[in-house]
């Protein structure tokens, strides 16, 4: 399971560093590396009970924004993203920037208390005005559809745009996705394209996708199969999951072998590969449907001996740990 950057980082933030890893009777502030070794370890219940003591009892800070992650990641419990929000708030009040950044989004999407683009966009203020960079697009994001605040798709971009010339990805990949898709006075493909090739310098696997669909869909460039291919695979390498149907599709989709007439084995294997994972791992009902038809068609040419190992590079690859499903 995933060990949360957060955690580490706002345990330096506000806990000092004596640390009593043996002790019998563990205090958060005093052993907080050993709590960290816990989550590590995969010991839950006893992290959890240490984090939840301290934030009924303490209003602990850290401990909210922790159990926060417990409820949204499943962290030896059910998933409860209403529970998570509300940890997520008590945190944010108490001044985390990035659970700042997490309530604007429980209020954006209506997760424990009714939608209020309004409330969510006050929340990613106060997180951008902390630091979190992120938070100017999304701010930015409903200022652009004037959802909760006035519409104003320039202010809006260059809100997103100061986040990105400091080097945020994420914010990088916002203003790909605001010049290709925003408002009609402001979309621009050819800086879309930019955009989104320096965040896939920095191997972001969402950057590889969008560059593979303005690619594949003739926006930008000269079509290049090969190179389509390619940038769908880094990012389905990398755990995008939308790429997984996308670099599926393509290699079974590859010329065949001018010798053979069959396709390269390389890419009927990868073609199974990425194909079966979208039936792991994808929530698009239709996309499935289809994955199943295509996971039929490989079969019914590949050979059977092969699917022992395909099989088990599926699984290794869709172990249930940070997958990048969306920005």
């Amino acid at each position: 399971m995933i060990q949360s950057f957060w955690i580490i980082f706002w345990a330096s933030a506000f806990l000092p560093s004596a640390f009593a890893s043996n002790s019998t009777s563990i205090d958060l502030d005093r052993d907080v590396k050993a709590v960290q070794a816990m989550l590590a370890a995969g010991n839950y219940a006893r992290a959890f009970d240490i984090y939840h003591a301290a934030a009924v009892n303490g209003h602990h800070p850290l401990a909210q924004f922790t159990l926060a992650q417990f409820y949204q990641h499943g962290w030896g419990r059910a998933v409860d993203h209403r529970l998570a929000c509300n940890w997520f708030e008590q945190a944010a009040q108490n001044g985390i920037p990035a659970a700042q950044h997490m309530t604007g989004l429980c209020y954006e999407a209506g997760t424990h208390r009714p939608a209020d683009p309004a409330a969510a966009a006050g929340w990613f203020h106060k997180a951008a005005q902390a630091g979190h960079l992120n938070s100017l697009c999304h701010l930015g994001n409903l200022m652009m559809a004037g959802n909760g605040l006035a519409k104003d798709p320039n202010q809006a971009l260059e809100l997103c745009r100061s986040a990105a010339l400091q080097g945020s990805v994420p914010a990088q990949i916002w203003m790909g996705k605001f010049y290709l898709y925003g408002d009609a006075a402001i979309r621009n493909p050819e800086d879309a394209y930019q955009w989104f090739l320096a965040a896939a310098q920095k191997q972001s696997a969402e950057a590889f996708y969008h560059l593979g669909m303005m690619l594949d869909q003739g926006i930008t460039g000269d079509h290049n199969t090969a190179q389509v291919r390619q940038l769908f695979e880094q990012a389905a390498a990398l755990k995008f999951v939308p790429a997984y149907f996308q670099a599926g599709k393509h290699f079974f989709s590859a010329e065949p072998d001018a010798a053979t007439g069959r396709l390269p084995a390389e890419h009927l294997a990868k073609a199974y590969l990425w194909i079966s994972a979208v039936l792991q791992r994808s929530s698009d009902a239709q996309e499935v449907i289809v994955a199943r038809a295509i996971r039929q068609q490989i079969l019914a040419v590949m050979p059977p001996t092969w699917l022992v190992e395909l099989d088990h590079k599926v699984a290794q690859h869709v172990q249930p740990d940070n997958f990048n499903h969306n920005d």
